[in-house]
């Protein structure tokens, strides 16, 4: 103990309060140089315990970084920096660490190196002793100590990030070797994508070893390594080295390893979890009700995915990016992700659904257009280029044999090409699949791929080229708007449908604007194009759309917003899918009024409303009015249908109380539910559903309480003593009655478009269609006992002979879900098309004949 207190430089023990702090520079730099030879005295002492080495060398690191922050807080100069990198004490340090795996003493040691490295000291980052003492540290401190891995990390990221500011510093961090030491090596082709070389530079290969890291040590990695790829731009060599080097490797493997540790969808969740939306229908126990867990391993794949992303932004080097992207797609895309995607191929078990949904993350969370350029068109099979590519005539020696390697590989491991089955053919599949969660996927992917990456929507939505679009008229918009906005009114009675309806406007207002910041497609001016209503996809999701009221709210949840991503698509045409082609309008002419170049003339007849024949009438419009038709059936067998499809909206507006889903309306609290609330639009891969997509967020609930055929009984003649009692018991039993109504099951027609339509072609011809002979003698007839819900049922004989399709059925509770959905939607279009007739001029005052304007 004696030999320690004058090796410290007095007789106070080892548990004595430490000196007093230097009040003066010279004080400072004569107990720094003191503190450093005590430490190389404990590095020159073999005759000690190394615990005890270990806690007098962290005494005096830690006296050091004491000394050090007291002189950076003053004005420079600062004579212990200097004299640290003049002395080499780094050395002595490292030294040190080495000899022992204390975790406190290597954190001291970190601080000790960062603060050198902070304070910018001639020396000490741009010098190759302080490199090697420093990369000695970090590789061969034996911890698993996630605090201590953070630390080391730190000091590599700032080295990196002043490698970064003074590219100057970088010959001491990095030594190539010469063309004629690696040609050997090169000219072996042992390895088709660059060569390992750590000793040329180790700080590269140490953050390399890192990125896969969670936690402040991965995130110093990440950082630093994007740092000096981002200098390769103003270092020749280093650009160089890492075109011939094994960086394109590493991170594309690095990738694909993650991308293979997925595994299947985990689809529970606890009662707490499920939306009250998903409550309220038919598949709250089924695994389709609530969005996939993806888990810890989808979370660090998709960290590992946005470093790529990071990565290709930040380099300024257009053949490392170059390089890079060849080795994502040959390595990852070609070699790993399309055969996972070609190999899904059980569409009805599941597995479809579980790579799909990987593919909806991954171009969810990205926005890099090279690397989604990569994806898509490669999965797409795209005949041409969506995206000019530059034409590399000067390609570096280095650039060329990195790619003539990778591309000897991925001939060698050929695998089968898109052209034969593509993504567009997996979506295909998966629309027309059974099982809900593959749709629910397929949905998804194609609502992300509209909405994100707008010039593959046409390879994924066949349009028809070459057909120009006509711009229709105000009074044809018009009437157009008023066919949709008297279907949705039709379902829901809505006192404050003008504010929910203006919400809906801002809302389609701000989505639509995003759109005029793409840039047309220079190769086809003549946007947008008409919807191909032939293509396969739009076929399924016709067919989806005629079965809304029996599928599973989560899908109708995601077959809209794939419409609605159709609808405000600026490619694509309204025409003929959702609203009449110009061409087909009728507008009556007045015998009496010449056709003349009258300005007023012209005006008067751009605000005519057209007819237009039932014919004409476009296939997903049809659709709706159909399932329209449908509710109107139901609300001629059902006397409360109106005053339950209220109920129901008023519950999904009011979620946030937690009301039971089979509590009675009537007997809950009124809501207070504001309108100043907007509706919320956008892919979120780890957002839940609570709403129907966020619409029933922005409206107001349609009253303050909804009263129920059940609670307007006449009061009966209880005792007034017994008055509070009977009511509660009214009131369980009105409650268990509707709990019982709402699980009854219903039939469902799913009429196919044009049949039995209750269209309002125009005033007159609505007015004039009379009243089906059946449908007015069923609404005299009283429902029976118990089946208030129930459609009118067909006799054994009618069963018999209709027997070719089967009908299918749902409960009221399902149903009156998605009606509501469907009101919101058909609000949510009409708002879509308004404004698209203006923002993108899709109607104006255009003359109605040629030759009006000759």
């Amino acid at each position: 103990m004696d030999f320690w207190s004058r090796l410290i430089g007095g007789s106070r023990s080892l548990s004595s309060p430490k000196p007093l702090r230097a009040s003066s520079p010279t004080e400072r730099l004569t107990a720094f140089k003191r503190t450093c030879n005590t430490l190389q005295q404990i590095w020159r002492s073999t005759n000690l315990p190394p615990d005890e080495t270990c806690l007098h060398a962290r005494n005096c690191i830690d006296r050091l970084n004491s000394i050090l922050t007291d002189e950076s807080r003053g004005p420079a100069p600062h004579p212990c920096m200097a004299y640290a990198a003049s002395s080499q004490i780094f050395v002595t340090a490292t030294k040190l660490v080495l000899t022992s795996s204390d975790d406190t003493l290597i954190q001291s040691t970190a601080i000790f190196f960062n603060t050198l490295i902070d304070a910018e000291v001639d020396g000490v980052v741009d010098n190759r002793i302080f490199a090697r003492a420093l990369v000695d540290l970090v590789r061969r401190t034996d911890t698993r100590s996630e605090i201590v891995e953070g630390r080391l990390m730190e000091l590599l990221f700032g080295v990196a990030n002043n490698i970064r500011l003074q590219p100057s510093i970088l010959p001491a961090w990095f030594a190539p070797r010469s063309d004629a030491s690696e040609g050997g090596q090169e000219s072996s082709g042992k390895l088709f994508a660059g060569a390992t070389r750590k000793d040329d530079f180790p700080l590269f290969y140490l953050l390399v070893d890192y990125v896969h890291h969670e936690g402040h040590a991965g995130d110093f990695a990440r950082t630093g390594l994007l740092y000096l790829i981002e200098t390769a731009s103003r270092s020749k060599d280093l650009e160089r080295w890492l075109i011939e080097s094994d960086l394109a490797t590493l991170m594309a493997t690095g990738l694909g390893a993650l991308y293979s540790q997925l595994g299947s969808l985990s689809l529970g969740t606890t009662d707490n979890n499920v939306p009250q939306i998903v409550v309220l229908s038919d598949h709250a126990n089924q695994d389709t009700a609530v969005r996939p867990y993806l888990g810890g391993p989808m979370e660090s794949f998709m960290s590992y995915l946005l470093f790529w992303q990071d990565t290709i932004d930040h380099c300024k080097s257009a053949e490392v990016n170059a390089t890079l992207l060849d080795h994502f797609q040959v390595l990852f895309l070609e070699q790993l992700l399309y055969p996972s995607l070609l190999e899904s191929s059980d569409v009805e078990g599941g597995s479809t659904a579980a790579v799909l949904t990987y593919l909806y993350r991954i171009l969810a969370s990205i926005d890099q257009s090279d690397i989604v350029h990569r994806i898509l068109h490669f999965l797409l099979a795209s005949p041409s280029e969506n995206k000019p590519k530059k034409k590399n005539t000067h390609m570096s020696v280095s650039r060329r044999k990195s790619l003539d390697f990778l591309t000897a590989f991925a001939e060698e491991a050929a695998k089968p090409s898109p052209s034969l089955f593509n993504l567009r053919d997996l979506a295909l599949l998966g629309l027309q699949s059974a099982n809900r969660q593959t749709m629910l996927a397929t949905l998804r992917l194609l609502s992300v791929v509209l909405q994100r990456h707008h010039s593959f929507a046409r390879s994924l939505i066949r349009t028809l080229p070459g057909q120009v679009v006509k711009q229709r008229t105000i009074g044809a918009l018009n009437a157009e708007l008023q066919n949709l906005l008297t279907m949705a009114s039709s379902l829901v009675h809505n006192p404050t449908v003008n504010d929910s309806y203006e919400n809906y406007l801002r809302d389609s207002s701000f989505n639509l604007e995003s759109r005029l910041c793409v840039p047309d497609d220079p190769d086809d001016p003549s946007l947008p194009l008409e919807l191909d209503q032939n293509d396969s996809i739009v076929q399924e999701l016709l067919r989806c759309l005629e079965n809304f009221f029996t599928n599973s709210v989560i899908v109708n949840l995601a077959l809209t917003e794939v419409l609605m991503s159709i609808a405000s698509s600026h490619l694509v045409s309204l025409d003929n899918w959702l609203l009449v082609s110009p061409t087909k309008y009728n507008y009556p002419t007045p015998a009496e009024e010449p056709r003349t170049m009258d300005l007023e003339y012209q005006i008067r007849h751009a605000y005519q409303e057209p007819t237009w024949s039932e014919s004409d009438t476009p296939t997903f419009t049809s659709a709706l009015e159909n399932l329209v038709s449908q509710t109107q059936r139901w609300r001629e067998n059902i006397p409360d249908f109106n005053i339950l499809v209220a109920a129901r909206r008023d519950i999904l507006h009011r979620e946030e109380e937690n009301i039971s889903p089979f509590r009675s309306p009537q007997v809950s609290e009124p809501a207070t539910r504001s309108s100043s609330q907007r509706p919320q639009r956008g892919i979120n891969p780890d957002s839940d559903v609570r709403s129907p997509r966020g619409r029933t967020r922005g409206v107001t609930s349609p009253r303050a309480a909804v009263g129920s055929p059940l609670r307007d009984r006449e009061p009966s003649a209880f005792s007034t003593g017994s008055r509070e009692s009977s009511t509660s018991m009214s009131q369980k039993s009105s409650a268990e009655e509707l709990k019982k109504r709402l699980a009854m099951l219903i039939t469902v027609d799913n009429l196919q478009p044009g049949a039995g339509s209750t269209k309002k072609v125009s005033t007159d011809e609505t007015k004039s269609q009379p009243e089906p002979e059946a449908t007015r003698e069923e609404e005299q007839q009283p429902p029976p006992d118990n089946q208030e819900s129930t459609v009118p049922a067909t006799t054994e004989d009618e069963a018999v002979e209709d027997e070719e399709p089967k009908q299918q059925t749902a409960t009221l509770g399902h149903i009156l879900t998605n009606t509501v959905i469907l009101y919101e939607f058909l609000l949510e279009l009409s708002a879509i098309v308004q404004v698209r007739g203006s923002l993108f001029e899709e109607a104006g005052f255009l003359d109605l004949e040629p030759e009006i304007g000759e």
